[in-house]
């Protein structure tokens, strides 16, 4: 991750005398005049439930490259981790200061009684995840995904979770009824289906715009209310919190910052993304054609991360309502047993603390903004 380095003038042992003492000075002077510069930034590991940085994610890069996180004084390394089962066990152990998650994973943890991890940010507002064939594939309805096979990201991914809730309330049995590969990402995925490996897909919107954007045509599966689903929280060890609330509040002003940003110009996003994870930008292939790529994952994640009510009540906020329809799908679809008791699981409390910048200042610099 790119930083800023700020070098301090030291005395050597070799000088005497006045060019020990303008040395001193010097120091004295640059810490006086610039104290944020010489101020050392806080580390911060931040997990992410996804195994590669793609354009869906590029409002990451944007809060490095565009100076976000460093405003806040922090330095913050974001480390993509396949599933987000991995990502819940991995913040819960505190190898992390905070972690991407869908609900899934957290729901079963907090069934079993844990209540140590607290949802922050509410950052994907609506469901990615969903079922998907090819448009010549001869299933029409969710019934017949029975005895089939459907591909994954990975066999930790959370997707795996959602779709078993879905299938269940068609009576669909996930243990003996269906079978669940690994495919990975994109191209990948889409061979796996072509060549008879999987039936269908039970993956992401931004790898499915990924797959589109090849001339592939997909039909999708979403189960009953799923539209009311979120998706990625952003959450915390409890303690971690209430030991540094600051930092949870600088972390989610950054992240809001950035997908402002990303929404007035995605283009901007995505070229910083190219920029900060080289291995974002394929090899062997146009500029042109990997932005038209990249713009489709994009502009379909974006309608997902700035909804009416984040206008209305700003980035971050939770709906209390939304968080009862998980309840009852999580019930209902056998991913947990009996609903869990939400009261103080989830907080709205930083909500203001997120959203207080100037969004016009944030938009002019995205507008600004010019590749190198």
């Amino acid at each position: 991750m790119s930083q800023t380095r700020v070098s301090r003038l030291l005395p050597s042992s070799s000088w005497r005398g006045l060019a020990r003492a303008l040395s001193l000075a010097a120091t004295a002077s640059l810490l006086t005049l610039n104290p944020a510069a010489a101020q050392q930034k806080r580390q911060v590991s931040f997990g992410l439930s996804v195994g590669a940085i793609n354009a869906s994610y590029c409002m990451y890069p944007v809060a490095i490259r565009a100076g976000f996180f460093a405003e806040e004084g922090l330095e913050v390394k974001v480390q993509p981790i396949p599933g987000a089962v991995t990502v819940v066990q991995t913040v819960l152990s505190g190898r992390l200061e905070i972690g991407g998650s869908t609900p899934e994973p957290l729901l079963q943890l907090f069934e079993r009684g844990n209540d140590e991890l607290i949802l922050l940010y509410n950052f994907i507002r609506r469901p990615t995840g969903s079922i998907a064939v090819l448009d010549e594939s001869p299933i029409r309805k969710l019934e017949d995904f029975r005895g089939k096979k459907l591909g994954a990201q990975s066999l930790a991914s959370s997707n795996i979770i959602l779709t078993n809730g879905v299938l269940r309330q068609v009576g669909i049995d996930p243990k003996t009824e269906l079978t669940y590969l690994a495919v990975g990402m994109g191209t990948t995925a889409l061979q796996a289906m072509r060549s008879g490996h999987v039936d269908g897909l039970a993956i992401f919107d931004s790898v499915y715009a990924q797959i589109e954007a090849t001339g592939a045509k997909l039909r999708y599966f979403v189960g009953h209310e799923q539209d009311r689903l979120f998706a990625v929280q952003f959450i915390a060890r409890k303690d971690a919190v209430k030991a540094d609330p600051d930092l949870y509040r600088k972390l989610g002003r950054a992240m809001a910052k950035a997908t402002y940003f990303s929404q007035q110009n995605p283009e901007a996003c995505i070229r910083m993304m190219w920029d900060e994870v080289q291995s974002s930008r394929a090899i062997g292939v146009s500029d042109e054609e990997q932005m038209k790529t990249a713009m489709a994952i994009l502009t379909r994640r974006l309608t997902l991360l700035i909804t009416p009510d984040s206008e209305k009540h700003g980035f971050g906020w939770h709906n209390e309502q939304d968080i009862a329809t998980w309840n009852e799908f999580a019930v209902a679809g056998e991913i947990i047993k009996k609903k869990i008791d939400f009261t103080g699981r989830y907080t709205n409390e930083f909500v203001k603390d997120y959203n207080a910048f100037d969004r016009a200042e944030i938009a002019r610099q995205a507008k600004a903004w010019k590749p190198n």
